[in-house]
């Protein structure tokens, strides 16, 4: 029997000051989800309301998971080998049942704090923390998190490996629950994940790459214009002048039904004749990102998909992860930019003198043969290189 839980601080009346309620809830699998989602059919479960500690408070995420550890003691104590437990079923019977946890619902620092990582750190794979665009391809995980090794690890007292790869140095309790892998139980969430995540995100990243290439005031004028349609949001004010913080989700997604026509602009400007081949790649690999992940947004709204619309979606993803390098720039802090652009320098450098080096050797082969070469002969070889340049 899959259960799912759902927590999440929430912040009561303005009238009630910083006061906050910390509820956790509770279902099961086998309760299909428009039913779980409507309130009036009180699918969800309300088993604990964790205490909020006070601001500057240590030690936080322990006393949440002591007390989340209490309410869920007989999931956490279940034999799976034995008889398992007798429930009332609908149908009036009694069955048999083994409620295991197989998902959690929670934004990402409820399961940052669930899965004791470091904050800014993926909490299902090692990736390393901060890296830019995240993965290279798609789909891919480098290195899923395993909770066996990080017990080994605890056990040999391997502190320092655990702080390398973002984990907490405690034994999270999780990992005592059977058949539960505590990096495995998010969902895909579309609102924090996708629309406030990633799609806020490349809004951001865009524009920035409009102001970069002079085409925000463009963008703007077709941002504000779009004709009165059903099913179609009307923006009047600018995109630059709207507050993302204020942002939810049905803002979010009335832009992304247009965000791919407003960004016409675009394809106008890489017509230009002063443009490079460099740069017109690059307004094409913007355009491909912004229109897949469009696609994605749109398509993973169906109710129903079927293997053509898992398709669909699975093609859209992979080209937004092929294109997404297009705004690198736009990600990258001014640190992290300058650091890259000293790194790339460095390398350049060093390239540009092992090709030097090969060449000089290749001279030296073609004047002297292949004997070794002493350093009186490369002297003269520099002189006479010196006399030929001047010449």
């Amino acid at each position: 029997m899959p259960v799912i839980c759902a927590s999440d601080k929430t912040l009561l009346t303005s009238f009630s000051g910083d006061q906050h309620a910390w509820p956790l809830y509770l279902t099961i699998g086998n309760i299909r989800k428009d039913i779980r989602r409507t309130p009036e059919k009180r699918a969800w479960i309300l088993v604990g309301l964790n205490p909020c500690p006070p601001k500057c408070a240590k030690n936080t995420d322990d006393a949440w998971h002591s007390v989340v550890g209490t309410v869920l003691t007989p999931l956490r104590n279940l034999d799976i080998t034995g008889p398992g437990l007798k429930w009332n079923c609908a149908d009036g019977f009694q069955g048999r049942c083994y409620p295991l946890l197989v998902a959690w619902v929670g934004d990402y620092p409820e399961q940052v704090m669930i899965a004791q990582v470091s904050y800014g750190s993926c909490r299902m794979c090692e990736i390393p923390k901060g890296a830019l665009m995240g993965h290279s391809t798609c789909p891919a995980l480098d290195n899923p998190r395993d909770q066996h090794v990080y017990s080994e690890l605890l056990d040999e007292i391997n502190i320092d490996v655990l702080h390398t790869l973002h984990v907490h140095p405690i034994r999270n309790q999780f990992w005592q629950f059977p058949l539960c892998n505590v990096y495995r139980l998010w969902q895909p969430d579309e609102l924090h994940q996708l629309l406030l995540g990633l799609v806020k995100d490349l809004l951001h990243w865009l524009l920035k790459y409009l102001k970069a290439i002079n085409v925000k005031d463009q963008f703007d004028n077709r941002f504000t214009s779009v004709p009165r349609y059903p099913g179609l949001q009307r923006f009047s004010k600018p995109f630059h002048s709207m507050k993302s913080s204020s942002w939810q989700a049905k803002v979010i997604q009335g832009m992304i039904r247009t965000l791919s026509v407003n960004c016409a602009p675009i394809h106008d400007c890489s017509k230009d004749d002063g443009k490079t081949a460099v740069e017109t790649a690059s307004d094409e690999m913007v355009m491909g990102a912004v229109r897949a992940l469009c696609e994605f947004s749109l398509l993973v709204r169906q109710q129903n998909h079927s293997d053509l619309s898992l398709t669909a979606l699975d093609d859209a993803l992979k080209r937004f992860y092929k294109k997404k390098g297009a705004f690198r720039a736009q990600k990258m802090s001014k640190s992290a930019k300058a650091k890259v652009d000293e790194q790339l320098a460095t390398e350049s450098h060093q390239l540009r003198e092992q090709i030097i080096h090969k060449i000089r050797a290749a001279m030296e082969v073609q004047v002297y043969g292949a004997e070794i070469v002493t350093t009186s002969k490369r002297r003269e070889f520099q002189v006479r290189l010196n006399r030929a340049r001047h010449a």
